[in-house]
C-alpha cells in the first residue's frame, strides 16, 4: 500500500500481529530483502517493511537527505498510530535507522543495525566518498541498470555472495535491476554515507538498546561495529561466522534467531 506523507509517499507493507518492527532494506534492495525475516518472525511481531526512497514502489521522489527521511519516518509511523517502535535497518536501512534514532529518540523503543555505521568521522572522508558515489550515480544515468548491476555485484563487500546457490543470487539481482535509475542516483545523491551526517560524537548519548550484527568476514564492518559497540551506552554486538556483509541473505536462519531473542 501506499502512504503518504507531508511530501512524498512510500509504498509498505504491513504483516504480522504483536510489537511492531520497521524494516528499513539496503541500497538496491526493496521490502523482498527481509522476505525469510517476515516469514519467520510475523506470528510473533508486527513487521512493517518500507521502500526507501528511490527504491521500488516508492521509487523517485526527489533527492532528499537523512533528515528529511527521518521526519517523513516520524509521519509514517504516526499513520499507525504508535507513539514507539523498534526499527531494524541493514547497511544504508541501518544508517536511516541510526540517524532516525539520533534525531527522533522519543519514537525508539529497540534498535538492530545489520552492516552499519555512523558515517564518516573526517570531511575528506566524506568528500572522497561524495566522490565516489558521483561516479556510480553517472554510470547509473548513462550506462543504465544493467551495467550498473554487473558492476555492483561485483564489488568486494559481496564476496561472499559467490558462495550463494545461484537460485539466491538471481532473486538479488533480478531485485537490483527492478529499480529506475534516476531514482537510485537520487538515493545516492540525498543519503549516500558522504552526505549523511556523522553520529560517532553522539553515539554515547543514545540511551537505547541497540544491537549490531556483522559478518566475520566483512572485516570492515567488523572493525566499524567493534567500535561502536564500546561507544554505545547499551549495546550487544553479534558477529556471524562465515558471513559477510549480507547476513539475512548469507544465514537468515542466524540472523533471525538473533533478532528474535532481542526483540522479545
Amino acid at each position: 500500500m501506499f502512504l503518504k506523507t507531508d511530501h512524498r509517499k512510500y509504498w509498505v507493507e504491513d504483516t504480522g500481529t504483536g510489537d511492531p518492527i520497521f524494516l528499513l532494506h539496503g541500497f538496491t534492495g526493496s521490502t523482498k530483502s527481509f522476505d525469510r525475516l517476515i516469514t519467520d518472525l510475523s506470528s510473533s511481531f508486527r513487521l512493517i517493511s518500507i521502500e526507501m526512497p528511490g527504491h521500488g514502489r516508492t521509487g523517485e521522489v526527489g533527492v532528499i537527505s537523512m533528515e528529511e527521511f527521518s521526519q517523513d519516518l516520524k509521519q509514517l509511523i504516526e499513520h499507525f498510530s504508535y507513539s514507539k517502535v523498534n526499527l531494524l535497518g541493514y547497511s544504508m536501512g541501518g544508517r536511516a535507522a541510526l540517524s532516525f534514532a539520533m534525531l527522533q529518540p522519543q519514537y525508539v523503543n529497540k534498535l538492530v543495525l545489520e552492516s552499519s555505521s555512523p558515517g564518516l568521522e573526517l570531511q575528506q572522508e566524506r568528500a572522497a566518498r561524495k566522490s565516489a558515489d558521483q561516479k556510480l550515480i553517472e554510470m547509473l544515468l548513462y550506462q543504465g541498470i544493467e551495467t550498473f548491476v554487473e558492476y555492483w555485484e561485483r564489488i568486494p563487500l559481496f564476496d561472499s555472495h559467490k558462495k550463494l546457490p545461484e537460485h539466491d543470487r538471481l532473486i538479488l539481482r533480478d531485485e537490483r535491476l527492478r529499480h529506475n535509475v534516476r531514482g537510485l542516483a537520487q538515493s545516492l545523491e540525498g543519503m549516500g554515507t558522504g552526505q549523511q551526517p556523522s553520529w560517532w560524537q553522539q553515539l554515547s548519548s543514545l540511551k537505547k538498546r541497540v544491537l549490531l550484527i556483522t559478518g566475520e568476514n566483512d572485516e570492515k564492518f567488523v572493525k566499524i561495529n567493534n567500535r561502536m559497540s564500546e561507544l554505545l551506552p547499551i549495546c550487544e554486538l553479534f558477529v556471524v561466522k562465515g558471513a559477510g556483509h549480507t547476513i539475512h541473505v548469507e544465514d537468515p536462519g542466524t540472523f533471525n534467531e538473533i533478532v528474535e531473542d532481542f526483540m522479545l
